[in-house]
């Protein structure tokens, strides 16, 4: 169930009824948020769009409006993220979901996706959960992320720590489909 994140000029422009020079121009007077891929071309996020849409009056096209709760799975055990996948599939509520296997990707995937949900393993390569925890939480930019820390290792002050860097709770692997249920509960997020 994922979908398209980011538009070029040309899309935008069809969902806005006008022509593509008239995105370049509202861009350019900072009217809509844009950013440029490596290539020098124009792209509007998903929800950049949607947010000009509806500031603006402008009909919000079903397949943009539809899109569902951006869910980020960031854990370096395959296992792990096809339970959560497979979980998030079969529900009726929709779901779109990005997998990461460390640190770099969860980070890649917050700029990129914009994850309204992270489940976050606390042991990854490389920098660990704590740590982009942390960042993200510490980034305007990405702070109202919701994240569900996971952890194989659950003892000490591991939950006290990881809710102190910003995360909602701390989930004790392995999991159940209810306790998933009830993370995603927690944070706002009701799965039928």
């Amino acid at each position: 169930m994922e979908s398209k994140q980011s538009f070029s000029t040309s899309e935008v422009a069809k969902y806005c009824h006008v022509t593509a020079d008239t995105i370049r121009k509202w861009a350019e007077a900072g009217r809509i948020h844009v950013f440029k891929t490596p290539g020098g071309h124009r792209r509007i996020r998903r929800d950049d769009l949607v947010r000009f849409l509806r500031e603006n009056k402008i009909p919000i096209h079903e397949d943009l409006d539809n899109a569902g709760i951006r869910v980020l799975v960031v854990d370096d055990e395959k296992a792990v993220v096809s339970v959560i996948r497979r979980f998030l599939e079969r529900s009726r509520t929709p779901f779109q979901i990005e997998v990461g296997a460390d640190g770099f990707e969860a980070g890649h995937h917050m700029a990129t996706f914009r994850p309204n949900v992270m489940f976050l393993d606390l042991r990854l390569p490389g920098m660990d959960g704590f740590e982009v925890c942390r960042r993200i939480k510490s980034d305007p930019e990405t702070a109202s992320c919701q994240i569900i820390g996971m952890t194989g290792y659950y003892e000490g002050d591991v939950a006290e720590r990881i809710v102190e860097m910003g995360a909602t709770m701390l989930m004790q692997k392995p999991f159940t489909p209810d306790d998933l249920r009830r993370a995603l509960a927690k944070v706002g997020v009701e799965v039928n």
